[in-house]
């Protein structure tokens, strides 16, 4: 795709809710101050340890983001879809990048530069509000992550992964739905092993509490939530 205009940037900055009361005289402001960006799958949009100069505005695709061992292991920490924003931490504390973040389809972003975050802030207040609650919401994450790992085994943290994305599924389009995310994924999001996930959805289905169709998982959330509780 060629550079798009300053028309179509600022009508997809609309999508993030952060600027959807802005009026276009604003928006156009904004778009003047993002770089168009697009990646390949499975290209590294962010590596751990570099000095971040810009946050993301993810607008098509999906991303992991994820650590990596010396080993070549992986834990996957979140997948992020579109309207959705990353890179954000290393602008707010000037410290290296904390995690890679990699192009899980084809992607399309706007890059915000670090020098033009303030101006930003100051056009809409609401990107500041927006930046903390989610730095906010990823420590609390990781917290309950940390939990899990160290005070759970495998299976509930593999109904733990199912849970908390479908849930998020249904709070944003009334489905409560794991889709998109292969055996594989969940796994490295439950910090376990491929054949543990299959292994777990497999009982979860016998027993009725998730039905699946290809890659697509639906949710009892109510009966998930029960077992965990009862874990």
């Amino acid at each position: 795709m060629a550079t798009p205009s300053k028309a179509y940037i600022a009508d997809r900055l609309r999508s993030f809710e952060m600027f959807a009361d802005l009026g276009d005289e604003d928006l156009a402001t904004l778009a003047d101050m993002m770089a168009f960006k697009q990646f390949g799958k499975g290209e590294f949009i962010l590596t751990q340890n570099e000095i971040g100069t810009a946050m993301y505005f993810l607008v098509s695709g999906r991303v992991k983001v994820s650590l990596a061992s010396p080993e070549g292991k992986e834990l996957a920490l979140n997948y992020l879809e579109s309207p959705s924003h990353f890179g954000e931490m290393s602008l707010v504390d000037a410290e290296p990048r904390s995690a890679d973040v990699i192009a899980v389809t084809e992607v399309e972003a706007f890059a915000l530069d670090s020098r033009d975050l303030s101006a930003a802030i100051q056009l809409q207040p609401r990107l500041a509000l927006t930046v903390i609650g989610t730095l906010s919401r990823r420590v609390r994450q990781l917290i309950s992550r940390l939990e899990d790992m160290a005070f759970h085994d495998a299976t509930h943290r593999v109904m733990r992964v199912l849970l908390n994305v479908a849930t998020a599924a249904y709070e944003s389009s009334g489905v409560p739905i794991v889709e998109g995310l292969t055996h594989y994924e969940i796994a490295t999001l439950a910090g376990t092993s491929r054949e543990t996930a299959s292994r777990v959805i497999s009982q979860l289905t016998k027993e009725g509490i998730v039905g699946t169709k290809g890659r697509k998982i639906v949710v009892d959330l109510i009966a998930l939530g029960t077992l965990l509780e009862s874990d």
